[in-house]
């Protein structure tokens, strides 16, 4: 079977050459996707992604779908390099038949986020990376908000939290990191932590974000158990819109990234420290976030200035990121008549 729609990214969004960039389909009611909501099933896990060559597959994850709605969030890894030069196709296929890919195929959810840690889709609620465990306190409850992509986490600023099995101390000790979040609070915050790594609930050996009361900036903390801190700033992000924060650290050294651009960079020795034993999202010490999040991840690795620039590019306009065309006779009558049997279900 060909396949019924081709999504092509432009090359312009992507600031130099990616090698197994994580990417964002976001189906809509355009046009383009006519075909494959004439013949997808419901839930989308007949859905496959492939290279233009149509031989090399592509990991994904469908985090929603539906053919009803016309609505849809899809993550995949393009393995191998992302052109900066030449623009991209992924073909997209779908038989109207197959089950979705367990999670840890070949193909499946969880291939897509080898490299991270931890990836959550709604605000901390779930993690996508198969890491990690999450437990909702205070009435918190995953999704159910509107989010930047999808659906977020409403935190109430009333010990609204998720607790983790997620142990940064093992799991990435003082090595390479990345932390992003997509972040809407109101301002002026009042003391609030949207995340944060720590050993205690003083948050003495930590690394995390932290709204300040009255303020429109987002602290960023490394603390090795003094009293002191280091980190790089976030400025002006907590004014009621959404913001994309991007947080890595390389032995002694942090930069931060707002909304895909570098804000600042800061080298102290406690930036090595470990994070401590625990992420929490959604306060800690009695400090508690009021806002929305989605997006959060966790990679054991540094990511590229251009890699942070192609995923805020992907993230907060896919509609220019890619466009998408449906294939020439990729909607037969029988299709279009399958899908009307669909919607009334």
């Amino acid at each position: 079977m060909a396949h019924v729609a081709t999504i092509t990214i432009d090359h312009t969004k992507v600031p130099g050459d990616l090698t197994d960039y994580v990417g964002l389909i976001v189906p809509d009611g355009s046009a383009g996707y006519s075909a494959l909501y004439a013949l997808c099933l419901e839930g989308g896990g007949d859905i496959r992604l492939f290279k233009s060559d149509d031989t090399t597959e592509l990991a994904r994850e469908i985090v929603s779908f539906s053919v009803s709605a016309e609505t849809g969030e899809i993550h995949y890894k393009y393995s191998g390099t992302l052109s900066s030069s030449v623009d991209t196709d992924i073909h997209v296929y779908a038989d109207g038949s197959s089950a979705d890919y367990a999670v840890g195929a070949t193909y499946g959810r969880n291939n897509v986020w080898s490299g991270y840690k931890f990836a959550s889709h709604n605000g901390g609620g779930t993690d996508s990376s198969g890491n990690v465990t999450t437990t909702a306190n205070g009435g918190v409850s995953a999704g159910g908000a509107t989010g930047k992509i999808g659906e977020a986490t409403e935190f109430d600023g009333s010990n609204d939290n998720f607790t983790t099995n997620y142990v940064p101390r093992s799991a990435i000790g003082s090595g390479d990191l990345t932390v992003s979040i997509l972040i809407k609070a109101p301002s002026p915050a009042s003391n609030g932590w949207p995340l944060v790594m720590s050993d205690n609930a003083g948050y003495s050996n930590s690394i995390g974000f932290r709204a300040s009361s009255g303020s429109a900036n987002l602290r960023i903390f490394f603390r090795d158990g003094s009293s002191s801190n280091a980190g790089p700033s976030a400025d002006g992000v907590i004014d009621d819109t959404w913001h994309f924060i991007h947080l890595t650290r390389s032995g002694t050294t942090a930069i931060s990234y707002i909304d895909g651009a570098l804000e600042s960079s800061v080298t102290n020795s406690e930036i090595a420290s470990d994070g401590g034993n625990g992420l929490i999202i959604g306060q800690t010490g009695g400090q508690e976030f009021d806002g929305l999040l989605d997006e959060v991840r966790i990679s054991n690795s540094v990511l590229t200035a251009n890699w942070i620039t192609t995923e805020h590019n992907n993230q907060d306009s896919y509609s220019t990121f890619y466009s998408v065309a449906a294939v020439a006779g990729g909607s037969t009558p029988a299709q279009a008549a399958r899908r009307g049997a669909v919607m009334m279900m």
